[in-house]
């Protein structure tokens, strides 16, 4: 018996987009310690590890993890794990962006992601050239064809661009990526409104964003919270006035190298 794939809200596997435990390529690993909150804000780079579930309705889908390592003064590793279900589908991401920071400016070096569970198994990944703006398919071995006059993020990066300009006050959300099916996308968000936010984690004071979609029966809202480091404590996602998914946080543990 054939079953059709179940698709999970897009948006959910792009931004919520954790802690992907091993890849070879980002195998060194760091002491770390527990950072007091109360004596040490985190900033936009305070490496971390956050949990959220995600449910739509009263219905419970599964789990998110997201993750911050910190390689080196300039260099990360920012990561995403998902594991979603309903009834018989199921669909497990891994998805992985080392970083450099340059100039106050995160580049993407190297991306990747691995999708399992009904319907196809997908793998993607993207290597990135910042002096000619080239970004390369890493298992084809080719230039993937897009506009060299932009400097490109994947579909995980880009959400720490986003952490940083929020700490910076900019109003200009707005990024170009390549993801994970190597096609371009332009991500825009725009401010909404300030929220106090209560969650599994605790209660947070809230910027509250929405995603600018030329499709008006879509929409997407991520709440932020500065005192963390603005961090993502939840999405939720809307289909012509129904709820899709609702991602929410449920623990974070912020980390520092030694």
């Amino acid at each position: 018996m054939m079953h059709k794939r179940v698709v999970f809200p897009r948006f959910l596997n792009c931004l919520l987009l954790s802690t992907l435990l091993s890849w070879s390529a980002f195998a060194e690993k760091s002491a770390q310690t527990v950072i007091n909150l109360t004596n040490h804000a985190p900033s936009a780079l305070t490496p971390f590890n956050a949990k959220y579930s995600v449910h739509r309705g009263n219905l419970t889908l599964g789990k998110v993890k997201r993750q911050l390592t910190q390689l080196s003064d300039d260099k990360f590793v920012f990561s995403y794990m998902s594991d979603l279900s309903f009834l018989i589908l199921s669909d497990k991401r891994k998805e992985s962006a080392e970083i450099q920071l340059i100039d106050g400016q995160i580049r993407p070096i190297k991306y990747l992601y691995k999708r399992e569970g009904t319907g196809s198994n997908k793998r993607t990944t993207l290597k990135f050239n910042h002096q000619t703006r080239h970004v390369f398919d890493g298992i084809k071995g080719k230039q993937i064809e897009c506009d060299e006059t932009i400097d490109w993020y994947d579909q995980i990066s880009y959400q720490l661009q986003m952490k940083l300009d929020i700490e910076q006050g900019k109003s200009d959300l707005t990024y170009y990526l390549i993801d994970s099916k190597k096609r371009e996308k332009l991500y825009q968000f725009e401010k909404v409104a300030a929220e106090q936010l209560v969650t599994p984690a605790g209660t947070f004071d809230t910027i509250k964003f929405e995603r600018v979609l030329s499709n008006k029966s879509r929409s997407t809202q991520v709440w932020i919270a500065p005192k963390l480091g603005n961090l993502l404590v939840r999405v939720r996602q809307e289909k012509e006035g129904s709820e899709q998914a609702d991602a929410i946080l449920e623990s974070v543990t912020f980390n520092a190298i030694n």
